[in-house]
């Protein structure tokens, strides 16, 4: 019997495998301990009565799923400040690399080149800002024994919040991708052009980091919403 419930148990919490490989070793070390405990030894009443004082198999993995659930949230938000801190670290080793190799963008692209400029700035620092509100914002809610109303409510706005974040990011990317273009316009394939790429690649990579914890936050908390309905 208790096999028969892990299993179910298990299948419930399937849309995370790290997840429910964890529940399940957890729940099962719980069951055959109460197992042992019993008068009767390892019967099928003594597994049956287990089972029944630990409750309904789909009723624990929603409880795991939402403790679960908060936790990851936590984590996105960290993760976008250090993401947003990567972005920042590849884009000044690119403009130091710039000085060291004296390199400087023409005159009839000054006026487009300080106007990319203002942009990137604005959008970089308002992800920022935004970025450190969420986290404010998710570090300040307690972590929640179910799925409530209540925190379906405050995850739609941190997943506003961490949205906005991975846009602002998104603009300051393509800026510097234009700014890193108008750089380099012209000129043949060199270590300037290598590392310019390079740090490019490094910032793209951080706002797909960024979009990843996101798209996964999504289909976590859908995943346990529709475990809490059915």
């Amino acid at each position: 019997m208790i096999p028969d419930y892990l299993e179910s148990l298990a299948r419930e919490l399937d849309f995370d495998r790290s997840l429910s490989r964890c529940v399940r070793q957890e729940v099962e070390d719980h069951l055959w301990e109460a197992v042992a405990a019993d008068a009767t030894g390892n019967t099928p009443q003594a597994q049956q009565r287990a089972i029944a004082s630990f409750g309904d198999a789909r009723a624990i993995a929603a409880q795991f799923a939402v403790v679960s659930l908060a936790r990851h949230t936590r984590r996105a938000a960290v993760a976008a400040l250090l993401v947003i801190a990567g972005d920042l670290i590849a884009m000044k080793a690119r403009v130091a690399w710039y000085a060291t190799a004296q390199l400087a963008i023409t005159d009839d692209m000054s006026a487009l080149r300080g106007l990319v400029i203002s942009i990137d700035r604005h959008a970089f620092w308002m992800s920022v800002i935004i970025g450190l509100g969420a986290l404010a914002y998710i570090h300040s809610r307690e972590i929640p024994a179910a799925f409530y109303p209540a925190y379906r409510r405050q995850l739609r706005r941190f997943s506003l919040l961490c949205r906005a974040t991975a846009s602002a990011l998104v603009v300051s990317v393509l800026s510097d991708g234009l700014l890193t273009a108008l750089q380099l316009r012209g000129m043949e394939l060199s270590m300037e052009i290598w590392v310019a790429i390079l740090t490019m690649a490094i910032e793209i990579a951080c706002v797909g980091v960024l979009l990843l914890h996101i798209r996964r936050m999504t289909v976590r908390a859908a995943s346990t919403a529709a475990l809490v309905k059915t």
